[in-house]
Parts: structure tokens; sequence; C-alpha cells
């Protein structure tokens, strides 16, 4: 996908992701790291990282879901079979740039 956008993008364009961490599997996984990664590589400049919040913050701290909340999440509003030890909190949004005209694009990504 990195270098498909780096072939598209104009000079000064922009490519934002949007992304977030999993746990359903029972392990953390994070593509952010990954993302920014394959962006760099196709010389794509790697310009902000934006958190988007997914649970409000009262009192200055996050305020985790509710039993309600969960269960109006769950699948059919079911409540879900297994405690929730885990709730996503937040999204994040990675922004990127086309630093180069296309003459001076490395030549893999011509």
């Amino acid at each position: 996908m990195a270098i498909a956008a780096a072939r598209a993008l104009a000079f000064g364009g922009i490519l934002a992701v949007y992304t977030h961490s999993d746990w359903s599997s029972g392990r953390l996984i994070d593509p952010s790291g990954p993302m920014i990664a394959a962006a760099q590589n196709a010389d794509l400049l790697y310009l902000q990282h934006i958190v988007t919040l997914h649970t409000p913050i009262r009192n200055g701290r996050l305020q985790p879901p509710t039993a309600t909340d969960r269960t109006a999440l769950a699948p059919g509003g079911r409540e879900p079979a297994a405690p929730m030890t885990h709730t996503r909190a937040h999204g994040d949004v990675l922004v990127f740039a086309q630093a180069h005209a296309d003459a001076t694009q490395p030549e893999d990504l011509r």
C-alpha cells in the first residue's frame, strides 16, 4: 500500500492512515510501527501521529465503558461471552507526505 501511495501521490500530496491496536487474539497487536516503517521505506515523509479517542475524558481521566455500554457493543446486543479485560480507548491517524517530485523519486518508486 505504501509504495502504491508513493507512486500515486503528487509532490506535496498527503496520505492519512487510520489504524488501531487489537487485542482480540489474546495478544496486543499495534500496526502503527510497521505502517510507519513501510511508508518511510517507500520514501514518504512521516509528518504526524494523531490520537483519536474512543472513550470520553471525565474529571481528567478516561471514562471506561459501563457494563451497559459493553453489552451494546457486543454482536447482537448480547452480553459478551468472556469478560472484557481490555477496551479500545483510542485509534491512530498516521499522516505522511510525498516529499519528492516524480523526477527525484527513488528509482524503485517510479
